[in-house]
């Protein structure tokens, strides 16, 4: 247990992780959110799967763009404005399902939009442990934190969609999706830890191990990852 403190207790560690927990909270919170409130809104389970469907595709499809962005520009220049998109994306949603009578392929077309600005926090979350942490030892234990963690979050993320949307409205889901991930993307981009100049990195990267850079894009698919183990989990969010 004391390696596994030591991971969190290390200079930027605890709060750059803890600001990347809020903003994937969203991600546990949002699927079930939309479902329930595309639902209500069209009263169709058909139309509230495809704005799902969408949803993901989009973001899916576009990662490697996204990761790019990142990847160049650097986290604290790429991903406020992406964050800040995906949630005003995602407020729209919440406003156009608030009332019964949305047309489904509109909410398919902002669904579809929303999926293409999500932003990547899982992968800045662990490409930012291997800047963190130089001790192999300390580095593992750290993706197994930030692995437990992260399923952690998508066994609480639907308990909260499902109790805003027993106590209040199931768009009330949605909008809290948006603004855990404004919050917490906006709290990691200020992080001393998530490094602005993509030059810089790339000065560093070369005179490192040019193979695995610390926050370097994979040229075989564009996305964004850590220098973790080849086995290792890396989901998308």
């Amino acid at each position: 247990m004391a390696s596994y403190r030591a991971v969190l207790r290390t200079p930027l560690a605890g709060r750059t992780f803890i600001a990347a927990l809020v903003g994937r909270l969203s991600y546990g919170t949002v699927f079930l959110s939309l479902v329930l409130a595309c639902t209500q809104a069209t009263g169709s389970y058909a139309t509230a799967g495809g704005a799902i469907a969408l949803f993901g595709l989009a973001g899916s499809l576009l990662s490697p763009v996204r990761a790019r962005l990142i990847d160049r520009h650097g986290v604290r220049r790429a991903l406020p404005p992406m964050a800040v998109a995906y949630a005003l994306l995602l407020t729209l949603l919440a406003a156009l399902t608030w009332r019964p009578g949305t047309p489904g392929s509109l909410l398919w077309l902002v669904a579809g939009l929303t999926g293409a600005f999500a932003p990547p926090l899982g992968p800045i979350m662990r490409a930012l442990w291997s800047d963190l942490l130089a001790d192999g030892a300390l580095l593992q234990r750290a993706y197994s934190v930030d692995t437990v963690a992260e399923e952690l979050l998508y066994v609480a993320g639907p308990l909260i969609a499902g109790m805003l949307a027993g106590l209040a409205h199931p768009s009330l889901g949605v909008a809290a999706s948006a603004g855990l991930v404004t919050v917490g993307s906006l709290a990691l981009a200020s992080s001393p830890a998530a490094r602005s100049d993509a030059r810089e990195r790339s000065r560093q990267a070369e005179g490192a191990d040019v193979s695995r850079p610390s926050t370097g894009v994979r040229p075989e698919t564009g996305d964004i990852r850590s220098r973790a183990p080849p086995d290792s989990a890396c989901p998308f969010w």
